[in-house]
């Protein structure tokens, strides 16, 4: 199996979808420094400087069109600003080259140039121009500049095959350039969509903390309400029983403190079952397919608040520190006295966020654990992330 490089796992999957899309348009674009120089080298009766003088233009014809195909890929993307100077210094480097051209080779120029020589040169420099311009340019000023390019390339021939040929290859160029920029645009709002998807699941989550919080205090706090305006009515009238009012809303109050502890630290009674499909729910809320295979609702309470608490954190890892599309948690019973939970998932953005040992969710399942007998491993093969957990099942 062939390593991945850590750089390539520390990106995200849209860092990745970037990549793989704007680089083999820099190395097209780069590609003409090649095909020049592989023309200039193969061409009899050179003028050593005059091509020396051409390859050196076309090397900085180059670095230019991609400085400029990078800033317009940038536009294309953000609205970023394309500075006007990089685009007059490609322009008139185009134009240098042409000119460089016309010394490095004897027949190249307007009188008697050769067809088979000066068409690639000066396809390649101005079509190399017009990539770089093809992601900030509309239809019609990318039309114009391919006619004016078509125009300068027949007026060397004073034929129309020429020209019929660098429309052709213009064409070519400016559709593959503007599917790649478009299709590059709609990763970044994917990933703009799944981060809001993201979000929209913890948030759905905290309301949910937040019904369970209303739903242990609500009542109560009615009942103390009710109980304290009935003992300070009885205390105006001086009678005795107020106190007792005051004491059953003490009671109260300590109870409601107590069950709001329960809420807040996780230990208020929820089978596992209940969390599984919590933690389903949230994934496919936040676009990641969830699986999940196995029962425990045959567990005991306390392995299954264990558990449960295994299933929320790792819930909560997926979202806030992967790029998942899909997530399993299995759930083990066949050893018997000793059940084993699973959750794989198949995204990591940065392998120290769901792997550190000295993160504390980690650390607080592993001290958790630790009190019931129970271990905790995690594991980051290339792009993927494993949380393994083994506990014994009281007898």
């Amino acid at each position: 199996m062939v390593p991945v490089p850590r750089w390539w796992l520390e990106r995200s999957r849209a860092e990745r979808f970037d990549i793989t899309l704007r680089w083999p348009l820099y190395c097209l674009s780069g590609g003409e420094l090649l095909l020049l120089t592989l023309i200039t080298v193969g061409q009899p009766g050179l003028h050593l400087l005059g091509a020396v003088l051409f390859l050196v233009v076309v090397a900085a014809h180059t670095a230019a069109n991609l400085l400029l195909l990078r800033a317009a890929i940038s536009r294309y993307l953000t609205g970023a600003p394309v500075p006007a100077r990089l685009i007059a210094v490609a322009t008139a480097l185009t134009l240098a080259g042409l000119l460089a051209a016309d010394v490095a080779f004897p027949k190249f120029g307007w009188d008697g140039g050769e067809a088979e020589l000066h068409i690639p040169v000066s396809v390649t420099l101005i079509g190399a121009l017009i990539f770089a311009l093809t992601p900030m340019l509309g239809w019609v000023p990318l039309l114009g500049v391919i006619l004016v390019g078509a125009a300068v390339t027949g007026l060397w021939s004073l034929e129309p095959g020429p020209a019929i040929a660098f429309v052709s290859w213009s064409a070519f160029i400016v559709f593959t350039c503007r599917v790649s920029v478009w299709t590059l645009s709609l990763g970044w709002e994917i990933d703009r969509s799944r981060a809001v998807s993201a979000q929209l699941a913890i948030a759905e989550e905290r309301l949910r903390f937040a019904r369970d919080l209303h739903d242990t205090l609500g009542h109560n706090l009615s009942l103390v309400a009710v109980r304290s305006e009935l003992a300070a009515a009885l205390a105006t009238r001086g009678d005795a029983s107020a106190a007792d009012q005051m004491l059953d809303v003490r009671q109260i109050a300590h109870d409601s403190l107590r069950e709001m502890r329960a809420v807040v630290s996780g230990y208020r009674a929820t089978d596992l079952a209940t969390e599984l499909a919590g933690a389903q729910s949230v994934l496919r809320s936040a676009g990641v397919n969830c699986r999940v295979i196995g029962d425990g609702a045959t567990l005991p309470p306390a392995t299954q608040a264990a558990l449960g608490w295994v299933v929320r954190e790792g819930t909560t890892n997926v979202i806030q520190h992967s790029n998942a599309t899909v997530c399993k948690i299995e759930l083990d019973l066949s050893m018997g006295d000793v059940i084993f939970l699973r959750m794989e998932n198949d995204g990591v953005s940065a392998p120290s966020d769901q792997t550190s040992e000295g993160g504390t969710g980690i650390a607080g399942l592993r001290e958790r654990l630790g009190t019931l007998g129970g271990t905790l491993t995690v594991a980051a093969p290339p792009g993927g992330f494993i949380l393994v957990v083994q506990l014994p099942v009281p007898q």
